[in-house]
């Protein structure tokens, strides 16, 4: 019988059925694991991520503020300083005479010593401070050093290096460089960081002198690295005037360094913390203007995997516990579908041999568990009992529906038409003994039905879509004689790239009944194709009446909406949706007109890449 037919059928396939509830079970299974270990771990990742965030800007912002609290320190000095000799005009006159001497007498001697002792202390006491210069400009090449307690002369280059820093350009009163040459010849050579105040007359804001400070660069670059709390963290300082004072590394430009100052300083109010990538490394960056130390800027760069180090650690946790939950649902499954599928052998092998199946079915028992023996035992039970007549008429009527899908099958096709078509051209052959304008149009409508009545989304090459419209364009010259003429102009290179069917009838048909067909005069229909770089542009012009300049804009509103407000446009529509679905919105139609003159409408498609020729 079919029905034990069927069932062998679907005995067959147990194997492929186990498959399908292996991945059903696993899925289901795997689900009721992952998903609250799924949301735990999320969770705990995102949390954790957002603490470390959090964490790092405070640390960030703790090592700039100790940062600038040092730079403060050095910035006291100087103003402490630049305070004793704006507040004792005596001292700036004595130390102004010593200056003039050219041999100092012994009461500008005395008077030096003096004033010396007011700094010794201070340079004696910080481990930072190397020395401070007083000078004055002067004839004698000479500048105040107050560890040594004398006037030192020192070599012209040397002089014009510190009338350079007299004169400095600017309104600045303060500023800062970093050198490793020493500023004396007699002092030994070590990388310093220089700070100059230029000093004024009390009464006046004229300049009369410059006070200069020496620090250690090397104990402040060994402090600042000290503050860092990650590995590979650098910081920078910078000036008022945006220069880049002090890299801790190398690893990033001084320009691309200064920019992301500057695009700092005018949004540090944002929340967003900006993040720059150097070797394929991602580094967090902080901001601190300084409020105090004249200006000054620094700029901290934190490694974001070191920021994430816990992050990091705890994702890669997360996803092995995953994978290994995966495995043992994978284990859990595969037995559960063992298992399952045991019985549904059972069914299987029941439906196959239903006129024993009621002898081999036992009693059900009370204690039934299992939701596939309670199948195996009632379910299949009913089906035979009192459906086994209702799946036989269901197969009739199944049969029933096939005959009714073959016989629409067998209804006309278009090979009917085209075998009918030729028939009738062979007798109007006949009928004239040759070929006639009757015959002519049968032939050409017999190949137009051909090549129409495929599949209109198929891609044809340019040269088919044009040997096609030639073939209407006969038929329409027979319709319409002596009523205008079809000139080609296809660029050799274009006719083989492909297009969508049926793209330019319409478009000339268009041309025709809404152009030419209205003028009284002979017109003209021009099509032409042309490739410029990697697309090839499709241009049907005609001579005829031309469209009015408000319908124009109606059209155009039409193709633009890919809609149509009358059953005029249809053509133009249809065409211009099909260009855009197939090509995109580039590929739209163009249209251009004048009236009583002229209309063209114009498009492109884009060149497949496949099909483009070597060198394009």
């Amino acid at each position: 019988m079919k029905n034990n037919s069927l069932f062998e059928n679907l005995n067959k396939k147990h194997h492929s059925t186990t498959v399908r509830f292996f991945i059903r079970s696993l899925l289901v299974n795997s689900l009721l694991i992952l998903i609250p270990l799924l949301l735990i771990g999320l969770y705990s990742i995102f949390r954790t991520a957002k603490e470390s965030t959090q964490e790092a800007e405070k640390r960030a912002s703790r090592i700039l503020k100790q940062a600038d609290d040092i730079l403060e320190t050095f910035y006291t000095h100087v103003d402490n300083a630049y305070l004793f000799f704006a507040s004792n005009p005596r001292v700036n006159l004595q130390l102004k005479n010593a200056f003039a001497e050219k041999s100092l007498s012994l009461n500008s001697i005395k008077s030096v010593e003096n004033i010396s002792l007011n700094f010794q202390n201070l340079i004696y006491t910080d481990d930072y401070l190397q020395n401070i210069y007083v000078y004055y400009k002067n004839d004698y090449s000479r500048i105040f050093n107050p560890l040594s307690a004398k006037l030192i002369s020192f070599p012209p280059d040397k002089e014009a290096e510190i009338l350079v820093s007299y004169h400095h350009a600017g309104a600045e009163d303060v500023w800062m460089e970093f050198s490793d040459d020493p500023l004396l010849y007699t002092e030994y050579p070590t990388p310093s960081m220089t700070i100059y105040r230029k000093l004024y007359h009390r009464t006046t804001d004229v300049q009369n002198g410059l006070i200069i400070f020496s620090f250690n660069a090397d104990r402040l670059k060994s402090k600042l690295q000290g503050l860092l709390e990650y590995e590979n963290q650098q910081v920078y300082l910078i000036d008022s005037d945006n220069r880049l004072l002090w890299p801790s590394t190398s690893k990033f430009s001084a320009e691309a360094l200064l920019s992301l100052s500057k695009q700092m300083a005018s949004e540090y109010k944002q929340s967003d913390v900006p993040v720059v990538s150097q070797d394929y490394a991602s580094y967090t960056a902080t901001y601190l203007h300084s409020p105090r130390s004249y200006g000054f800027s620094y700029l901290l760069l934190t490694p974001k995997d070191k920021i994430y180090e816990t992050t990091i650690s705890l994702t890669s946790m997360y996803i092995f516990i995953t994978l290994a939950a995966i495995g043992v649902a994978c284990i859990f499954a595969f037995f559960k579908t063992q298992h399952d599928y045991k019985y549904l052998s059972k069914i299987i092998s029941t439906f196959s041999m239903p006129n024993t199946a009621l002898k081999r079915i036992k009693p059900p028992s009370k204690r039934i568990s299992n939701p596939f023996e309670y199948i195996l035992l009632n379910v299949i039970h009913l089906f035979i009992e009192q459906d086994y007549l209702k799946v036989q008429d269901s197969e009739k009527t199944a049969k029933l529906q096939l005959s009714k899908m073959q016989a629409l099958q067998h209804q006309i096709n278009p090979h009917f038409l085209h075998n009918t078509l030729n028939s009738i051209y062979w007798e109007s052959v006949k009928l004239t003994g040759s070929e006639n304008r009757c015959s002519q149009m049968i032939s050409y409508l017999s190949a137009i039905m051909r090549y129409s009545l495929s599949d209109p989304q198929e891609n044809v090459n340019v040269q088919n879509e044009i040997d096609y419209l030639k073939k209407y364009l006969e038929i329409m010259k027979l319709r319409y004689a002596n009523k205008f003429d079809a000139r080609f102009q296809i660029a050799p290179d274009c006719s083989i790239y492909p297009i969508k069917k049926m793209l330019l009838q319409p478009l000339v048909e268009n041309a025709i009944y809404h152009g030419i067909k209205e003028k009284k005069e002979k017109g003209i229909i021009r099509i032409s194709v042309h490739r410029k770089k990697d697309r090839i542009y499709f241009n049907i012009y005609d001579t005829g009446n031309g469209i009015p300049s408000q319908k124009l804009a109606a059209i155009r509103r039409d193709l633009d909406l890919l809609n149509r407000t009358s059953n005029q446009n249809i053509g133009l529509v249809n065409t211009n949706s099909r260009l855009v679905l197939s090509y995109g919105p580039d590929s739209g139609l163009h249209i251009k007109s004048r009236c009583k003159d002229f209309t063209v409408i114009w498009f492109s498609i884009p060149i497949p890449k496949e099909t483009a020729k070597p060198g394009d």
